[in-house]
């Protein structure tokens, strides 16, 4: 009988080196209403989870990059927006658009972004139910948005500095309606309007039904919260444990 032990060992570095190689590339979608939209994309280990990251107002999927170090490190894939109007997603049917220019029902339009990223890695093989929405500032709202109205829910949606109305986008409804899916929202005291905005979302919604859970963001806007030490190992052991668990 030959001994299977080489060839075992053989293909398991051959995964490892495989996972080791892995390396991000940018990828071009198209949303539902026609907006061409560039995106960095990180392909996750085996069964694990892949954040579709949506960047706040004037900023860029580039706003992601210690994140997305430290979600490659962890295993996690990810998928990193560009909103319409912004960076290198700068045509919508084919003509120039600039988010300066937006009205309100072009910012609410912008959810669909973030549809057109789950429909893409849905294409590539991944359940809804692999997908966390992780949005900062208005990329906060859009994703809560655009899981709220998607037919297939993700396994968790994570608000870095969330408020009530940002450019016309409003998530109360949003936030207090029934879901399948958790919910965190972080948020820091130095950052009045999103704290508020926070207290006011999780306290409606704990008398309610619902039971989101809170992080301290420890000071900062957005992203800049996972600067520190502290905020951002919770944040991912918050995704480990409370993300829905369905393949």
């Amino acid at each position: 009988m030959p001994d299977i032990k080489p060839m075992l060992a053989a293909a398991l570095l051959l995964l490892a080196g495989a996972r080791a190689q892995a390396q991000q590339t940018t990828i071009r979608l198209t949303s539902a209403d026609g907006c061409a939209l560039e995106a960095f994309y990180l392909a996750p280990s085996s069964g694990a989870y892949i954040f579709i990251n949506t960047h706040g107002l004037g900023s860029s999927k580039n706003e992601w990059a210690p994140f997305q170090e430290e979600l490659k490190k962890a295993g996690y894939g990810y998928l990193s927006l560009d909103l319409r109007g912004h960076n290198e997603s700068r045509t919508c049917g084919g003509l120039k658009t600039d988010y300066r220019n937006f009205s309100k029902a072009d910012w609410n339009n912008a959810s669909r972004d973030i549809a057109a990223a789950a429909a893409w890695l849905a294409k590539k093989g991944f359940s809804s139910r692999k997908l966390v929405f992780c949005g900062a500032s208005i990329g906060a709202n859009l994703s809560l948005k655009a899981a709220a109205e998607s037919r297939r829910k993700p396994a968790a949606v994570i608000l870095l500095s969330p408020g009530l109305e940002y450019a016309g986008v409003n998530i109360k409804d949003y936030f207090l309606a029934p879901r399948s899916y958790p919910v965190l929202t972080t948020a820091s005291d130095d950052d009045p309007y999103a704290s508020q905005s926070s207290s006011l979302f999780i306290r409606t919604a704990r008398a309610g039904s619902l039971r989101p859970d809170f992080i301290d963001g420890k000071g900062g806007h957005g992203v800049s919260m996972l600067n520190n030490p502290d905020v951002l190992p919770a944040v991912l052991a918050w995704v480990k444990s409370k993300a829905v668990k369905r393949r």
